[in-house]
This record gives C-alpha cells, sequence and structure tokens, in this order.
C-alpha cells in the first residue's frame, strides 16, 4: 500500500484529498504548514508521495522538498499551486519536484499523477538496489528493463538477455541471479565464445576418466558447477550444432550425460543466456537450432546500449573513478565537469566496457591529481571539443516552437490538453514555452 502525505492549509481541501486516496486504497497523512510537513518528513517512515501546497502560511511549500531531497528519500513529491504561482511551481519541478497539479484539482489528474509517482519511486528503489549490487542506472529504459527482470527473477525459466558487446548483459544476469530463488547457490558464467569446439562439450557437461585422450580424470563440467544456482551462457550463438542439441536436451530434461558415460545426471540450474547476435538470422542460415532459440528465448531482454542511457554516463564513470583511485591508494575526487561534459558527448561504441576503460586511463595518466580532457582517449577529446552547430540547434528550436504554436492554437491556450497533444508533461511543456518566449494567454485572447 503506497503511503502519501498531504500538506495543505486548507482543512476542506486535505479532507476531499483524503477521501478520493483511501477509496484508492492509500494511506494517508496530514499536515497544515510546511513545518508540520517537513517535522513528519524528518520523523519517518518515508512517504512514497507527498502533496504540497506551494503556499502555506509559515511559507513556501518547497521546504518540504528541501527536506526530502537533504534526506535522501525516494519520496515523489508533488506541488500544488494556484494560477498565479505556476512560474513557481514550474522551479520546483526543476529543483526536484515530480510535477505539479493545478486547483482546482481535478480527480482524475490527481490519481494519474500520483500513479505515475509511485510507479516512479518504485523504479528508483529497484535501481538504487541494482547500484548497491554493481549495475549503476538512472536512466528510465534501464529502470524499466530492471522492473520486467524483477518480474522474471523468481520464474526459474530461461532467459536470453541481447544487447551489444560491453552493455552489461553479465551485470544483469548477476543482477537477476541475486533476486532469484537460487540466488544462495553458485553463479557460473561461461563465454562460449571462448570454448574450442572440440572441448566445448566435456567443458559445459563434464566427462568420465578415460572418455577421450588425455581424460585423465573425471571432470564435472560447468552445468554439474553451477548446481542449485544460475548458469550464464555469454555468447550462446557462437556455440557449435553438437553442443546446441546437447544444451537443449539438458533444458528439457533437467539433467545432463558427461562425455562417455552410460547415464544421466539430474541437475537444477537456471540458464540464463546472452548474445549480442541476431539468434533469429542466424537460425534462418541454419547456424542455430530454432528449438533451441524458443526454449531459451521465451523470455527475453534488452539491455539498450549506452548511447541510449545517457543518464548512466556521469554515475558509471564517476564509480569507475573511484575504484581506480582507490585501487591507487589515492583519495576520491569528482570528475571535473570539463571531463563529464566529453564523455556525454561520445557514442560509446565499445558501450560501458569501452567507457570504464577510458575513464581508468584518465586516472592513471593524472596521477593522484584530477583528471582533465587532455587525459582522455584522443577520439573521446575530438567528440568533446566537435563545436556544435549553431544552424541545426536553430532549426531544431524553430521547428519546437512551430509545434507548440500549432497545439496552443488548436487547444485555445490551455497547457494541459497541449502537453497531452504533443505527449508532453505539462511542467516540460512550461520550461519549453519559457526557453521560446511562448505564453498562452496570448493565444486565448486571439482565438476568443
Amino acid at each position: 500500500m503506497a503511503r502519501v502525505l498531504i500538506v495543505d492549509d486548507e482543512a476542506s481541501i486535505r479532507q476531499v484529498l483524503r477521501g478520493i486516496l483511501e477509496r484508492q486504497s492509500y494511506e494517508v497523512e496530514e499536515a497544515a504548514t510546511a513545518a508540520a510537513g517537513s517535522a513528519r518528513i524528518e520523523r519517518g517512515p518515508a512517504f512514497d508521495a507527498a502533496l504540497v501546497d506551494l503556499r502555506l502560511p509559515d511559507g513556501e511549500g518547497t521546504t518540504v522538498l528541501e527536506t526530502v531531497r537533504r534526506r535522501g528519500l525516494p519520496t515523489a513529491v508533488i506541488m500544488i499551486s494556484g494560477h498565479g504561482s505556476i512560474a513557481s511551481a514550474v522551479a520546483a519541478v526543476r529543483g526536484g519536484a515530480f510535477d505539479f497539479l493545478e486547483k482546482p484539482l481535478d480527480r482524475e489528474r490527481v490519481l494519474i499523477t500520483l500513479r505515475n509517482a509511485t510507479r516512479q519511486v518504485a523504479l528508483s528503489l529497484q535501481a538504487e538496489e541494482a547500484l548497491e549490487s554493481g549495475l549503476i542506472t538512472r536512466s528510465p529504459l534501464m529502470q524499466d528493463l530492471l522492473a520486467e527482470a524483477q518480474r522474471l527473477a523468481v520464474s526459474g525459466a530461461p532467459l536470453l538477455v541481447t544487447g551489444e558487446t560491453g552493455a552489461g548483459k553479465e551485470v544483469l544476469a548477476r543482477w537477476i541471479h541475486a533476486r532469484s530463488n537460487c540466488s544462495q547457490g553458485p553463479f557460473v558464467a561461461v563465454n562460449c565464445a571462448a570454448l574450442p569446439e572440440t572441448l566445448a562439450e566435456s567443458e559445459l557437461f563434464g566427462h568420465v576418466k578415460g572418455a577421450f585422450t588425455g581424460a585423465e580424470a573425471a571432470r564435472k563440467g560447468k552445468f554439474l558447477t553451477a548446481d542449485g544456482g544460475t548458469l550464464f551462457l555469454d555468447e550462446v550463438g557462437d556455440l557449435g550444432a553438437p553442443v546446441q542439441a546437447k544444451l537443449l536436451r539438458v533444458l528439457e530434461e533437467g539433467s545432463v550425460e558427461p562425455v562417455g558415460a552410460d547415464r544421466q545426471v539430474p541437475v537444477r540450474v537456471r540458464v540464463i543466456a546472452a548474445t549480442h547476435r541476431d539468434l533469429k538470422a542466424k537460425g534462418q542460415e541454419g547456424t542455430f537450432r530454432e528449438d533451441l532459440r524458443f526454449r531459451i528465448g521465451g523470455f527475453p531482454l534488452h539491455v539498450p546500449p549506452l548511447r541510449q542511457r545517457p543518464e548512466d554516463i556521469p554515475l558509471l564513470a564517476a564509480r569507475f573513478a573511484s575504484e581506480a583511485r582507490r585501487r591507487q591508494g589515492w583519495s576520491s575526487q569528482d570528475l571535473s565537469p570539463e571531463v563529464v561534459r566529453a564523455l556525454g558527448h561520445y557514442r560509446w561504441p565499445g558501450n560501458v566496457r569501452e567507457l570504464r576503460w577510458a575513464v581508468e586511463r584518465a586516472v592513471l595518466l593524472a596521477g593522484p591529481a584530477m583528471p582533465g580532457p587532455d587525459h582522455l582517449p584522443p577520439e573521446v577529446r575530438a567528440a568533446g571539443a566537435a563545436p556544435a552547430s549553431g544552424g541545426l540547434d536553430e532549426a531544431r528550436a524553430g521547428a519546437e516552437a512551430e509545434a507548440i504554436t500549432k497545439a496552443l492554437e488548436r487547444c485555445k491556450g490551455n497547457v494541459s490538453l497541449a502537453a497531452k497533444m504533443l505527449d508532453l508533461s505539462r511542467s516540460r511543456l512550461y520550461e519549453k514555452m519559457e526557453e521560446l518566449g511562448l505564453d498562452p494567454k496570448g493565444f486565448r485572447k486571439s482565438k476568443g
């Protein structure tokens, strides 16, 4: 049950909101002043969301937002504003508020905004857990992926993780293992691309003594080593046809047959396969079994490339820099804004793995001092130094202004309707209008 704090000096508004929310099974508490709201936040436990009036008898409602941010709480703060304080509400959103609601309050708008806010809090908490386990993200794409992975973690079904090389497929697999029913068992990773074809069966399924020349002792194999846990098969698309057939049989029957053995050995393993290749295309080429693809690919999870989640670049870079400095015995230092800016401009074809290498290189070259742009690889420096295209920026701004103008004209200055038409949040539309010098009042006057 989600918990919501209402901070408003008008008892009637608090009463109406409480009735609406409690009918939707929210747990509700109230405060009439900024000081009381902040004190309730300080006392804990944390709320999932807070509806806070911007104008309160003892000051600005943003003091409640500041309390939430100072304590590092996951509470989503939604400001309530009158028409005359919309600019202040937009400023509050820029300062960390989730959104704002205009008075008079609309029941459906309140419920939709709260639903979105509590969902974001849940995803953020999952992201925090991921950070603690080594998977660092603030990207909405990654948060959606983690939400899906969380649902699948306890299923025990085989999973297929796809994504470009270096994007973090194994990190996600370890995150899933830690939340699965077999988390107390081992996590065994195998790079299928590095397995010699002649030894792949023995490596995965084991062999008995004397099974082939050189087999002087029995070997368990990776499946039996991972018994009771998770087996991660990286680059599963590189396995040869004989091993693919045997892998399918293990998945279907829950037992392995070591090379040279005359009996099956039961095994309880959760298999997570990963690949950067198109297994469907490989199936059409005849190099990957379609039945195996269907068996492991029933629950696909795609890790987006780093260029599609730029929010993660500063977080990852800071972590990699901190780890590199700690290994050298140096004190922690933040990366300079110039370095972070250069990292953000680069496309990262090698994804997270390439970012780690670039940051560690910069730290080692700089020594105990703070790394500068000159310590970055040449291609990263070049991307950071490339001048922005003023013509392109102007064209983009012109197109945005035209689209927003047309939407406001059609909606006769109604910002909420225009935002819905443009698929933007109202707060984001207000920001854009401020940037472009557009006033919705003008559209109401001209269009009557």
